[in-house]
C-alpha cells in the first residue's frame, strides 16, 4: 500500500511560500521596510526610485500609495499602451517612468511643477534631468542590495503567512547559510531571491516528505539525513 503526502502540509504549510504573487506589491503582513519614504503631498518635488529590475520598486511605490493615496500611472513594456498623460495630483506615482514618451514626460512634468505636485517614479534610467528642468526639486532613492538579515525576516513572514492555520508555527526555517547564498547570487533582485527561495522550499519539502515516506515504509523512526552541497541549493543525502 503506498501513501501519499502532501510536501508542503509535512512542513505545516499550505503550499510554497515562495510562489509569484498574482498581484504586484507585498501581501499583507510580508512588508519589509528598507528605511525611505516618499514625499509629503504638495511639495513640487520628484522623487526617483532608481533601481534595476527586481530590486521593489513596484512594491515601494503600491505600498507607499496604500499610506499616502494618489493616483497610478504604470507604462507597460507594449509601446502602443504608454500613449496616455500620466496622472498629476497633489501626490502622483509613475510606475516605469523611464518608458513614458518624452512629450508626454515633458507635459507632465510642467504640470506637476505649476501645481506644486509631488511626484514618485520607479524608473531604471536617471530622469532629473527633466524634472530639474521643469522647476521640481528632484530626489533620488536608490534601493540597496539585498542582505541575509533582511532575506531572513522577509523569508520568515512570507513563511508564516503561508503557514496553516491548524499549526502554531512551521518548521521551514531559512537558515543563515542558504540565505548568504542567495543573497550573493540575486544581488539586488528580490524577484530573483524569491525564485531561488521556491526552489530551496520545494526541495526542503521533498526531503522531508521522502524522508517520512522511508521511515514508513520501513517501520523505522531512522529516516535519512539530508545536507547541503556546496551550493545549498542542491539538496544531497
Amino acid at each position: 500500500m503506498e501513501m501519499t503526502y502532501d510536501i508542503y502540509a509535512n512542513l505545516g504549510l499550505a503550499g510554497n511560500p515562495f510562489v509569484l504573487e498574482r498581484e504586484p506589491g507585498a501581501a499583507v503582513g510580508t512588508w519589509l521596510d528598507r528605511g525611505i519614504s516618499p514625499p509629503q503631498a504638495g511639495q513640487k518635488t520628484f522623487l526617483q526610485l532608481l533601481a534595476n529590475r527586481g530590486a521593489g520598486k513596484t512594491s515601494h511605490l503600491l505600498h507607499w500609495r496604500s499610506q499616502y493615496p494618489g493616483p497610478y500611472s504604470y507604462y507597460p513594456i507594449e509601446v502602443m499602451k504608454r500613449w496616455h498623460l500620466p496622472a498629476v495630483d497633489a501626490i502622483a506615482y509613475w510606475d516605469e517612468a523611464d518608458r513614458i514618451p518624452l512629450p508626454l514626460l515633458f507635459t507632465s512634468l510642467a504640470r506637476a511643477a505649476m501645481v506644486k505636485a509631488s511626484i514618485v517614479a520607479a524608473t531604471h534610467v536617471d530622469l532629473a534631468w527633466a524634472a530639474r528642468g521643469v522647476g521640481l526639486t528632484v530626489e533620488t532613492m536608490a534601493l540597496p542590495p539585498i542582505d541575509v538579515d533582511s532575506l531572513c525576516i522577509w523569508a520568515a513572514r512570507k513563511i508564516a503567512a503561508a503557514t496553516l492555520p491548524t499549526v502554531a508555527a512551521s518548521s521551514l526555517v531559512l537558515d543563515p547559510v542558504t540565505a548568504a547564498y542567495i543573497a550573493s547570487v540575486a544581488g539586488y533582485s528580490w524577484r530573483e531571491a524569491a525564485d531561488l527561495l521556491h526552489i530551496w522550499a520545494a526541495r526542503q519539502a521533498r526531503a522531508v516528505s521522502s524522508q517520512q515516506e522511508g521511515n514508513f515504509r520501513h517501520g523505522s523512526s531512522q529516516g535519512n539525513t539530508f545536507g547541503y552541497s556546496s551550493n545549498p541549493l542542491i539538496l544531497t543525502k
